[in-house]
C-alpha cells in the first residue's frame, strides 16, 4: 500500500502525522517508497519529454491551424508545455504515469488549453497508453520486489 500511495500521492501520503501509530512505516520500506517514486519520476519526466517534444512518427495533423504543423514555433512550444504540465503535473502530488489520461476533458476543462487538433491529442494520449503499460510493468522492480 505504500507503494501505491507514494506513486498516486506523493511522499506527503508516506509522511502524514494525521495517520495512526499504527501506520508508521519502516524506514526500509519508506526508503524503498521514496526511491520507487523517484524512478517512476524520472521515467514519467523523460518518456513525456519525449512523446512531446521527440515524436518518432509525425502524423499529419487534422487542422490547418494546429500547431504541429509548425512544431518549432512559439505557438508548438506553448501548447506542448501545455501538454506536458498536464501529464507531469507538480511532483508533491504524485505520478501520472499509472494513469489514464484523457485529453478531451482537458482540453474541454482547461482554463487556456491548448489549440491543438484531434490527432494530436489521439497520439499523445495513445503515446501515454503505451507508457503507462510499460511503467505497470516495471514497478516491481522500480519498488524493489523482484529477486
Amino acid at each position: 500500500m505504500a507503494y501505491y500511495m507514494a506513486a498516486r500521492r506523493g511522499l506527503g501520503s508516506l509522511m502524514d502525522r494525521r495517520l495512526p501509530q499504527s501506520a508508521t512505516l519502516s524506514p526500509e520500506i519508506l526508503q524503498s517508497a521514496i526511491g520507487g517514486l523517484m524512478a517512476l519520476r524520472e521515467i514519467e519526466l523523460n518518456e513525456t519529454h519525449r512523446l512531446i517534444f521527440e515524436p518518432e512518427v509525425s502524423i499529419p495533423c487534422s487542422r490547418p491551424k494546429c500547431p504541429s504543423r509548425t512544431p518549432t514555433s512559439q505557438a508548438a512550444l506553448d501548447a506542448y508545455r501545455k501538454v506536458f504540465n498536464y501529464i507531469v503535473g507538480p511532483s508533491q502530488k504524485g505520478t501520472k504515469v499509472l494513469q489514464v489520461l484523457d485529453f478531451c476533458l482537458f482540453v474541454a476543462f482547461s482554463p487556456d488549453p491548448p489549440d491543438i487538433c484531434g490527432i494530436c491529442e489521439m497520439r499523445w494520449e495513445s503515446g501515454h497508453a503505451d507508457l503507462r503499460k510499460k511503467a505497470w510493468a516495471m514497478l516491481p522492480d522500480i519498488f524493489g520486489l523482484t529477486s
